[in-house]
């Protein structure tokens, strides 16, 4: 992943977006229990997301990059997101574990055979892993419906 790329961190009220973020392949931070001074001390250079009025006011005061979201709605959240901070450009989608964040790596086949099942290792060709949870992931029939899912949000974008 590229230096310049944003970099979120996603308030305890943020989750579904969170995921959704990181599943376009943004690097996002996410404690679902960090008390407001954690999260300003944490923050450091990446933009935090916040739908906390108090946390946001905070974060503004002391120079820390700050976006307000409104809606509690995590479609909306990421619509409006990704269309005011002009992100369109930055998605790499499925190239993030949505669970621990971090960058997948590649799989060969016999090295995910005892965590897919069955037939998925006879039919499956490529996978990816996370270095750092172990949760492996392909290109199933999933793939299709998550990608019109946000496709509808965010606009046309193509898989690799």
């Amino acid at each position: 992943m590229e230096e310049n790329e944003p970099k979120f961190f996603c308030d305890r009220m943020l989750g579904k977006l969170a995921k959704k973020l990181r599943l376009l392949g943004f690097d996002t931070v996410y404690y679902p229990r960090i008390d407001e001074r954690k999260i300003l001390e944490r923050v450091g250079e990446r933009i935090l997301l916040t739908r906390d009025k108090e946390v946001y006011r905070k974060a503004s005061t002391t120079g820390l990059k700050v976006y307000y979201v409104e809606s509690d709605d995590w479609r909306s959240q990421l619509r409006k997101l990704i269309l005011d901070l002009e992100l369109y450009d930055d998605i790499k989608p499925f190239t993030r574990c949505v669970e621990c964040n971090e960058v997948l790596i590649d799989a060969k086949p016999d090295e995910v055979k005892d965590k897919v099942p069955e037939y998925i290792y006879k039919t499956v060709e490529k996978f990816k892993v996370c270095p750092r949870c172990g949760r492996v992931y392909w290109k199933g029939s999933h793939l299709e419906w998550i990608k019109r899912d946000m496709e509808k949000l965010v606009g046309e974008w193509r898989v690799e």
